[in-house]
């Protein structure tokens, strides 16, 4: 039986699958996979984390303002590695044991990026089975959201992207997120206590300003734009209305700077997790391999190469036209 996520939904909250989807790769495949590797996750997170303390350790060695604008893009990125690992928490696919599944996605990646794996898990989920409809919680926050309209102007985008590293919306954008779902008694309590264990040994071995400067301003900054530029990237941008789950879902073809400091962990391989939710983030570019050898999925994905091309996908007048164009030999990607 192939571990997917689809049933999981139904268990989980008596609903079906409603979206109809395609398959284009064998149950053995997909089973294996979907095969999950604790040792890998848990050694993503380390190595996210360990990323941040060089970065820290690099730039209080070295100190200077122009050093610490790229340590706090360093780390916004590697948060934004970390909010990855809890997406895969969300999936069931970081640790077989569900109960040490979402208790480490909590303690190591939510609840540090001012999140929970239960609510991003609900309306994660709810995305999954009508992703760009009325009953995708995602699809309803942004579907009026002036910042998803498209196309803008350069210009446009140049203002918003400033706004963000400026962390103009990063209050309002946490608040949005925590009040969408409510979240169990126990969970809130032992969160709180989490936060307030946090403060307080930064306060009492003085570390607390490290914490704003270090965590916070990256998070409410760097970390804000990349979730914004993804969520554009996955399912905005003219591409919207598309019938098909293959077109109105964007797969970016990321060169290797954009997956380092925009998509971590193989994020961009968006269409291949809406059709195989069941695979964990290590074999997702496998995954795309192997989708690219299929003649139909090549030729009805929508393939963008790169975040560049993304953005000129978002100033043209319709999408469609000024999308990338790839054979399944050119798109696939090299292991």
């Amino acid at each position: 039986m192939i571990p997917t996520i689809e049933g999981a939904m139904k268990a989980e909250h008596g609903d079906v699958y409603h979206q109809t989807i395609d398959r284009f790769l064998d149950a053995k495949t997909v089973k294996a996979l979907s095969k999950i590797r604790p040792w890998r996750g848990i050694l993503q997170i380390a190595l996210e984390y360990l990323a941040i303390a060089g970065a820290i350790i690099l730039c209080e060695t070295y100190w200077h303002p122009l050093l610490y604008i790229v340590a706090v893009i360093w780390i916004g990125s590697r948060q934004g590695g970390l909010a990855v690992m809890m997406h895969e928490s969300t999936h069931y696919r970081l640790l077989p044991n569900r109960k040490w599944n979402d208790w480490v996605g909590d303690v190591f990646a939510a609840w540090p990026i001012f999140l929970t794996v239960y609510s991003y898990r609900h309306n994660h989920w709810a995305h999954h089975r009508r992703p760009n409809t009325p009953e995708d919680p995602d699809w309803r926050r942004k579907e009026n959201h002036a910042h998803f309209e498209f196309p803008k102007s350069g210009l446009h985008m140049i203002f918003i992207t400033l706004k963000y590293w400026l962390g103009i919306y990063a209050i309002k954008m946490v608040s949005d997120i925590n009040q969408a779902v409510k979240i169990p008694a126990k969970q809130k309590y032992l969160r709180l206590l989490f936060y307030a264990g946090v403060v307080t040994a930064s306060i009492i071995f003085d570390f607390w300003l490290g914490l704003l400067i270090y965590w916070i301003v990256p998070l409410f900054t760097y970390f804000m734009w990349i979730i914004y530029v993804r969520g554009v990237a996955e399912h905005h941008g003219g591409i919207e209305d598309h019938d098909d789950l293959l077109g109105k879902t964007r797969h970016i073809e990321a060169n290797f700077l954009e997956r380092i400091f925009i998509a971590p962990n193989h994020i961009y391989v968006h269409i291949g997790h809406h059709l195989y939710p069941s695979v964990p983030f290590y074999n997702m570019r496998e995954l795309q391999r192997l989708l690219m050898l299929n003649p139909d999925y090549a030729r009805r994905a929508h393939v963008t190469k790169g975040y560049v091309g993304l953005v000129k996908e978002l100033l043209a007048a319709d999408s469609k036209t000024s999308r990338t164009t790839l054979e399944p030999a050119d798109a696939a990607p090299q292991r």
